[in-house]
């Protein structure tokens, strides 16, 4: 019965927001724990599926906690980060993530809605844009890099040529960073670094060492302290705001989950600039929108009729135990998301409030500590001890954006480059030139 597979749906967002509030965890990690499940407690392939779903949800949704309050952002937090951190110092964090669960419960309606279309919109889409989809990703790469301005640095040089230094250092080190970040691409792309039992892990000790280790040193070296938060019933939002971050964030959302490899926090930043998004409140409502789209919509075109476009891990796992077989599953996927969202964000809303009362009594140093600690087990547990050592340099990446005042997303484009050129042809030539073979 229907009702049943809703109820699987529901046990995974418990099962996925009790995982979404550990710092440091990937969609990657959902996917590995998925296969743990099915191959321990084999169950209805159907159920098990929508249990997927539901783990997705929740962390869409509540993974955001750990953004404002632990400070542990991944590649689809860093777009929201500071805008979240922002709140936080001020005694609103409760408020920001409020706000961000708004967005994420908006773009779950505009999934909803677009429903109904999706059977004929998105085969269209694909016959479009498959042909030239080497060239679109780096055009998105070049743009990224040709976008991002001097910093103001507050130069003090007295000589022209010493202010226009000060100018590029920002850009200089955004450059580095997608270079060398490049070169490990090629490496771990093309080379399984962790143990063969555990080669699925491959990517996640480098999301880690990008984002969330390099955002926790920061903030044991600043020895922040967080004020006493406040919990009110009303959010200072403009419909306005909202309307425009949750379009734009679910337009950049459906464009990284329908294009393979981009990600959420790279859509969020082409559609912020298309649309012009401005503002705190856009900001984060845009950044939990974007996620929620990337994630979710990326599992929910799988399951698009006449489509069925593989987009992310949870997909993947998800072709192996089960493939959608009529209209009728991918309505009850829809029904799924829609439970799946108002709950996620009830549990959100009472986690962050619990969060929110006892945090200011706590030190943010022993926090950061406490979550360092964290991500260097689960690391350790995912990946072994070539995952930490992984995770290591990549965290020597991941500090020179916050020393320099450049973006991350470099670090991201950079490292899935190498296969943008090999889906326009180019790979092996690249890789002769760096003398690989």
């Amino acid at each position: 019965m229907p009702v049943v597979y809703l109820i699987y749906a529901l046990v995974g967002v418990l099962f996925g927001g009790v995982l979404s509030i550990l710092p440091g965890l990937h969609p990657l990690n959902f996917a590995g724990i998925g296969v743990f499940v099915y191959l321990t407690f084999p169950m209805d392939p159907l159920g098990l599926a929508l249990l997927f779903a539901g783990m997705l949800v929740a962390y869409a949704v509540i993974g955001t906690i750990t953004t404002t309050y632990m400070g542990s952002p991944d590649d689809s937090t860093m777009y929201m980060a500071f805008p979240n951190q922002k709140f936080l110092v001020y005694g609103r964090g409760h408020e920001a993530s409020v706000i961000t669960g708004v967005g994420a419960l908006g773009a779950a309606l505009l999934l909803i809605l677009i429903a109904p279309i999706s059977p004929t919109l998105f085969p269209i889409f694909r016959k479009i844009t498959t042909p030239h989809m080497g060239w679109i990703l780096i055009g998105v790469a070049a743009y990224l890099l040709q976008s991002e301005w001097p910093k103001d640095w507050g130069s003090r040089a007295k000589t022209r040529l010493g202010r226009l230094k000060d100018g590029w250092a920002s850009l200089s080190a955004g450059w580095l960073t997608f270079i060398l970040s490049m070169l490990l691409g090629f490496i771990v792309l093309n080379t399984p670094v962790t143990p063969a039992d555990r080669a699925f892990q491959n990517i996640m000790p480098v999301f880690v060492g990008f984002f969330a280790v390099p955002w926790v040193l920061t903030n044991l070296v600043s020895r922040a302290t967080i004020p006493k938060q406040h919990i009110g019933k009303d959010m200072y939002v403009r419909k306005m705001d909202l309307l425009r971050g949750t379009s734009a964030g679910f337009l950049g959302g459906m464009f990284a989950a329908f294009e393979p490899i981009v990600t959420a926090g790279v859509g969020g930043v082409l559609a912020g600039h298309s649309t012009g998004t401005q503002g705190d409140i856009q900001f984060m409502v845009s950044g939990a929108a974007g996620r929620f789209a990337y994630y979710v919509g990326a599992f929910f075109l799988f399951w698009v009729p006449l489509l069925h476009l593989t987009r992310g891990g949870m997909a993947w796992i998800t072709s192996v135990v089960y493939q959608p077989r009529a209209e009728s599953d991918f309505w009850l996927l829809v029904s799924a998301i829609a439970v799946s969202a108002v709950a996620a964000f009830v549990l959100m809303y009472l986690i962050s409030r619990f969060i929110a009362r006892i945090i200011s009594g706590f030190s943010y140093t022993k926090v950061s500590l406490g979550v360092l600690v964290c991500i260097i087990a689960l690391v350790y547990g995912f990946a072994g001890i070539e995952g930490l050592i992984l995770m290591t340099i990549c965290t020597g990446l991941g500090l020179i954006p916050p020393l320099f005042r450049t973006r991350r997303l470099n670090m991201i484009i950079g490292f899935f480059f190498p296969i943008f050129l090999n889906m326009c042809g180019l790979r092996a030539d690249v890789l002769k030139v760096l003398g690989v073979y």
